[in-house]
């Protein structure tokens, strides 16, 4: 419908896949060289719709791929263009339904006047085009977000369109890293009857996981309460749980409608309803949906065909107990799913501890077949415990925070950690920080917070010499180096001591993260040294979250050192127009900008008043130098030779704009207290925040897990301030 936000989601998707976005009026009115509402003044209805519908078939033939195309809500009123909006989502690519409260469509086409009236209520339009809608459409995007690019929600809401257009269009679909690799993974069982009742734990419970579960079959909207047990809920209000856990997290879905006979609380004989759902979870991108075989093949094969990137976990439970992991029954069921699903999982109950290593050997032998695809293979209860631990791919994880377990037995991610380390299967692992002077780092902080709250064995130190000497190479030879951060003045010398190096860190020119990796061969022991460079990662990061799908207009780097460097490589990376480089001494600038011949680098010999010289006013600017090499006095910089900073580096004003300060101290450097002072949309980002974000990666990389970073962010804060 006109007013769901087609233009604000057509636009932000057209910036996270680097595709152009066509408003399909916008083209109308090229092509016929007048307004969609004159048209229809002067011609009428039935001409608009037929001339609509040649150019909508233009369109698919000129622009078949790699396109957004924005089409006007009307567009289905006309039977020709529906089937070819059908016939489109069949053979070449997706046909997204935006949608959004139609309260919300009311109150915004009250104000609308761009195209014509439609002589009759929106409610009645809605309700007539409603069914179109379903039937044309491949996917649905639940618009639940604001409207304003300039707005802090919307900044939240590029994360969301982005992770739902990347996965739909397979450029980036959005499924476990760990699961893929063949690392273990989790997904943690949600069992809330309401999504928004997680929203104040959202961040505790989804540590150390790759994935969530949606229990639909536990959901139950607030309408529902008074009736006794369980019920099963509506599309409409599944919809909107899904788009509620949408807004606090990307992390992936399972969407699971679990049936009584296997253990929920679906009733078994609503194969209608569940295969209704089952389709809305592909239609809203969700990436993993969970099937159980006992459902009809035909509806199984159904959404196996409309799956698109998403993956199909065909799913058996077996509550009785009788399931026999060296039986004739696991051995079907496993047969079953593997044609099925693109992830086994069968489960069973264990009534003694010996469950576990029948289940165990079962996993080993066909896991072993040529091809094997991904299982979750489990035993329930406190005896089938063991298995839980042992399991390797998508294991179901429960939280202290959750209402209640999903099933009986589930352990939390961190009482697994903890297990596995005390079998001996997780051993514990030495991580460092190689610099000097480093005595008051909050990397010991950062990392061994994290390593404590997801429950890992591992412990992070400092390790401070003069040089890279013997007590550097005696730590990352030892059989438990974990990984280490390396800081001035080692980011060049430690280079030698590693087996490779990144594209990033080979660009860059630095190191600041040694990471090991096993060797390709099985059983070897082998490993190589890896050096990275998350410095830049850190900087992006910044700067996106800020952003969002703003482009970088213009950026400003000051400074030209190794960490100017890492501020270029990320500022390329977010495809900035134009990357200013200041230095004081011009020849380092020089220098420096003909290690990066691929980006669009210009050295300036003097900063701000951006009109006066010619320049675009960048809406970015990140200073690479120590806070007491600026000053805001023109007196004090004249006479000290520091870089003199001036409210006329802020002339942007066109929308939203960061500046990043890489000095951690003070707070508040000069430049930061600048650009708060400054007018327009400028956020500033402390050094410390870049180091945190840097520092997220760096446990990403030497664990494979994502960094709890509230909880990282607070402490790490704490101690900063403490010791200020």
């Amino acid at each position: 419908m006109r007013g769901t936000g087609k233009t604000f989601v057509g636009n932000m998707a057209a910036a996270a896949l680097s595709w152009p976005c066509l408003d399909a009026d916008f083209y109308f009115e090229e092509k016929y060289q007048t307004g969609v509402r004159e048209y229809v003044h002067q011609h009428g209805w039935p001409a608009f719709r037929d001339a609509e519908t040649a150019t909508l078939h233009e369109l698919m033939k000129e622009k078949p791929t790699g396109h957004i195309i924005s089409l006007g809500g009307g567009i289905v009123e006309t039977p020709a263009a529906r089937e070819l909006l059908k016939e489109y989502a069949v053979k070449k690519g997706p046909v997204v339904h935006v949608v959004r409260p139609i309260e919300d469509v009311i109150a915004y086409l009250d104000a609308e006047t761009s195209r014509p009236a439609y002589g009759e209520s929106v409610g009645d339009v809605f309700r007539r085009r409603e069914p179109w809608f379903a039937e044309c459409c491949s996917y649905i995007f639940d618009n639940q977000f604001g409207s304003d690019a300039n707005s802090v929600a919307s900044k939240g809401t590029f994360n969301e369109v982005s992770r739902f257009f990347k996965h739909i269009t397979g450029q980036q679909p959005n499924l476990s890293e760990n699961l893929n690799s063949g690392a273990r993974s989790y997904f943690l069982s949600l069992t809330y009857p309401d999504i928004t009742q997680a929203y104040p734990h959202i961040e505790e419970l989804t540590q150390g996981v790759d994935a969530l579960e949606l229990r639909v079959d536990l959901l139950k909207s607030p309408k529902d309460y008074e009736t006794l047990g369980h019920s099963i809920p509506r599309i409409a209000y599944v919809q909107e749980q899904v788009s509620a856990l949408r807004r606090v997290t990307s992390l992936p879905i399972v969407f699971t409608v679990r049936t009584k006979s296997q253990g929920g609380a679906f009733p078994d004989s609503a194969e209608k309803e569940s295969a209704d759902l089952l389709r809305l979870a592909l239609q809203m991108g969700v990436e993993y949906i969970d099937v159980e075989v006992t459902l009809p093949e035909k509806q199984i094969k159904d959404l196996n065909a409309r799956k698109g990137f998403s993956k199909i976990i065909a799913s058996w439970h077996d509550w009785s107990g009788a399931l026999k992991w060296d039986g004739s029954l696991a051995k079907e069921k496993y047969d079953i799913a593997t044609n099925l699903g693109d992830i086994i999982k069968i489960v069973g109950k264990a009534s003694t501890i010996k469950d576990n290593f029948t289940l165990y050997d079962f996993v080993s032998k066909v896991n072993s077949r040529p091809g094997a695809k991904p299982i979750i293979a489990i035993n329930m209860g406190v005896e089938g415990q063991m298995s839980r631990v042992l399991n390797v791919s998508f294991s179901p994880v429960s939280h202290p925070l959750l209402p209640n377990k999903a099933a009986p037995g589930q352990l939390s991610f961190r009482q697994i950690q903890q297990a596995l380390h005390l079998i001996g299967v997780l051993p514990a692992k030495t991580f460092y920080l190689f610099g000097t002077p480093i005595s008051q780092s909050m990397s010991p902080t950062l990392h061994n917070t994290a390593f404590d709250n997801l429950g890992l064995p591992h412990t992070y130190g400092l390790l401070e010499t003069e040089e890279i000497g013997e007590q550097v190479k005696l730590a990352i030879t030892s059989p438990d180096f974990g990984g280490a951060s390396v800081t001035i003045p080692f980011k060049l010398d430690i280079i030698p001591l590693l087996d490779r190096l990144t594209p990033a860190a080979e660009a860059i020119g630095a190191v600041n993260t040694i990471v090991p990796q096993a060797t390709s061969k099985e059983g070897s022991g082998g490993r190589v040294l890896v050096g990275d460079n998350t410095d830049w990662l850190g900087i992006r990061s910044a700067v996106k979250n800020r952003l969002a799908s703003t482009a970088v207009r213009a950026a400003l780097v000051i400074g030209a050192g190794g960490t100017a460097r890492a501020a270029i490589y990320a500022l390329s990376d977010l495809g900035a127009d134009v990357i200013y480089l200041y230095n004081r001494t011009i020849s380092k600038a020089e220098k420096l900008a003909l290690a990066f011949p691929d980006a669009k680098i210009k050295v300036v010999n003097q900063i701000g008043a951006w009109g006066d010289s010619g320049l675009v006013a960048p809406n970015v600017i990140v200073a690479t130098v120590p806070a007491s090499a600026t000053t805001t006095d023109d007196a004090q910089a004249r006479a000290s030779g520091a870089v003199y900073l001036s409210q006329s580096l802020f002339e942007y004003r066109a929308g939203l704009a960061v500046v990043v300060d890489m000095a951690y101290r003070p707070a508040e450097t000069p430049l930061l207290g600048l650009a708060k002072a400054a007018a327009g949309h400028w956020t500033v980002v402390p050094g410390l925040e870049v180091l945190l974000e840097q520092g997220y990666e760096q446990f990403r990389l030497w664990t494979g897990r994502s960094c709890p970073k509230g909880v990282v962010a607070t402490q790490v804060w704490d101690k900063y301030n403490s010791a200020v």
